[in-house]
């Protein structure tokens, strides 16, 4: 082990670092790394590094850690930057011992390790990753014993997949119940008007693609594809190789409703003026008054909002809505981006889908990610959904509306915009809308049955809406995940049919008329 004053020695033999007055991050954005704080955009995230948090009495290893981090920054995503950052702070934060830093000891990072509760004990993992390139560099700051501790001892990381693999009710992936509810919660709210359009414009993209929040912040307008007869969503692809995140895309479809919803929000955007280049989720519209000076025009992401302000918001407006969840003795179901991530592959492997077909869906490069999905009994998770499905029931009734006589019997009695029709079963009404359809984004009579604003009418053809709503469900069978895109609202179909029929029958024995 290396005495103090080896230490000392070592620290005022070594050659003054020179860095750069220029360097460049992965994607090519500009810096200068001599500056005390980094903060820069970089695509959809935003680093800011700021290294007057050491102290004047660290001044010594400041530069080591910028040349260290500067070799990070070339070759890996500004989060991941962040985090070694972040690392090396918590490591200074924990010290305990009277005598200020003089580098990575065993001393220093074995008491470390110790102060660490069992569950901060992948926090060694993330500091080894930079000890280890610090000693590699032939930085001055590290004695050689004290990589050779990290490399003698198991380094644990965060446990993966943890919360899929239990199922957690607070970060793992929702029940079916829970997601059902969810969904309702969403439509119901931007119906009534509380929740942004951008907020269940993004809700709805989460629930189709289940990608990461950066990959929504990296989105524009035209990344929404309108084909013949369908849509389809271009996500980008950022976490792969490429230079940046709009390099690679994938292509998801979307259902007819969420294809026209998400159609009608971009061509209103394109109405106020954007254009096909501008961002899907503006920060203007997501963070009102948000500054837009640390991007410069010419920046490929200019006016996008960064992943985690994006995160932020959409989890913050989702909360004020959530609804009750029986795993949490009805407290609110817990929102976060990444338990849309979670459900989406979850439930992609109840349906059948191989490793590859969910690895490819979530832009995993790999296999070795997406065993945790397979990895609970589906028997037990089937039992549970069973169990949670009774439960919660009265919440995720499919059916929200009201049975009405006829339109004479209708909040607003043939008022303009509050018939509803479908004219590919018949020409007759099937119902009204006590709303009017006023800012109705949502696709038309389809929706309407799950709508708490419905109002079907007692003798319309709703059977006929129904058989053509089985017939679509039976064409797309081959897609399963596609297929049960509007399961809920022939549920609704066949609640409004039961409760004509059973309307039906009660006058068909004796009511009067």
């Amino acid at each position: 082990m290396h005495s103090s004053s080896q230490t000392t020695n070592a620290l005022n033999n070594a050659l003054v670092l020179r860095l750069p007055e220029v360097a460049h991050t992965k994607s090519g954005v500009a810096f200068c790394p001599t500056e005390d704080v980094w903060d820069m955009f970089d695509g959809p995230f935003r680093l800011r590094l700021d290294f007057l948090r050491l102290g004047e009495e660290l001044a010594f290893v400041r530069d080591s850690l910028k040349a260290c981090l500067l070799v990070f920054i070339r070759g890996n995503s500004p989060h991941y930057v962040q985090n070694l950052f972040s690392a090396f702070c918590h490591f200074l934060s924990m010290r305990e011992q009277p005598a200020p830093f003089a580098s990575f000891s065993v001393a220093e990072v074995s008491s470390y390790r110790a102060r660490l509760k069992p569950h901060e004990a992948w926090r060694v993992g993330t500091l080894n990753v930079l000890v280890q390139k610090w000693h590699a560099l032939g930085l001055p700051g590290v004695d050689d014993d004290a990589v050779d501790y990290l490399r003698e001892r198991r380094k644990p990381g965060n446990k993966k997949g943890s919360a899929v693999r239990t199922r957690d009710p607070v970060h793992g992936p929702f029940s079916h119940a829970e997601y059902t509810s969810l969904y309702k919660a969403v439509d119901a709210a931007f119906g009534q008007g509380t929740l942004p359009e951008w907020a269940a414009v993004l809700t709805r993209l989460l629930f189709a693609c289940g990608g990461r929040i950066s990959q929504y912040a990296s989105l524009k307008l035209a990344d929404l594809v309108c084909k013949p007869d369908s849509f389809a969503l271009q996500l980008p692809q950022a976490k792969n190789s490429e230079a940046h995140v709009r390099a690679a895309f994938k292509e998801f479809s979307l259902s007819p409703q969420t294809g026209r919803m998400v159609k009608e929000y971009v061509d209103a955007l394109m109405a106020q003026g954007e254009t096909l280049d501008s961002a899907m989720f503006p920060v203007a519209r997501v963070l009102t008054g948000k500054s837009e000076k640390l991007r410069p025009v010419n920046d490929m992401f200019f006016g996008h909002c960064t992943a985690r302000d994006l995160g932020r918001a959409v989890v913050a407006n989702l909360q004020a809505i959530s609804p009750p969840s029986d795993r949490l003795g009805y407290a609110p179901i817990p929102i976060s981006t990444r338990r849309f991530r979670y459900t989406l592959g979850t439930r992609m492997a109840e349906e059948g889908a191989s490793r590859a077909v969910i690895a490819d869906a979530l832009g995993h490069a790999d296999l070795q990610n997406v065993g945790v999905y397979f990895e609970a009994s589906p028997k037990i998770v089937e039992n549970i959904d069973k169990a949670m499905d009774a439960l919660l029931a009265p919440l995720a009734n499919a059916f929200r509306g009201r049975l009405v006589e006829d339109e004479e019997h209708s909040t607003h009695k043939g008022a303009p915009g509050s018939r509803i029709i479908d004219l590919r079963v018949s020409t007759a009404p099937l119902a009204s809308c006590s709303g009017k359809g006023s800012g109705c984004a949502f696709n038309k009579p389809v929706a309407c049955y799950t709508c708490f604003k419905f109002e079907p009418w007692l003798d319309a053809p709703h059977e006929k809406v129904l058989a053509r709503l089985e017939a679509e469900r039976a064409r797309l069978a081959d897609d399963p995940q596609m297929a049960r895109i509007n399961d809920d609202a022939i549920n609704a179909v066949r609640q409004v049919i039961a409760e004509c029929e059973a309307v039906r029958a009660q006058r068909a024995g004796g009511e009067p008329q």
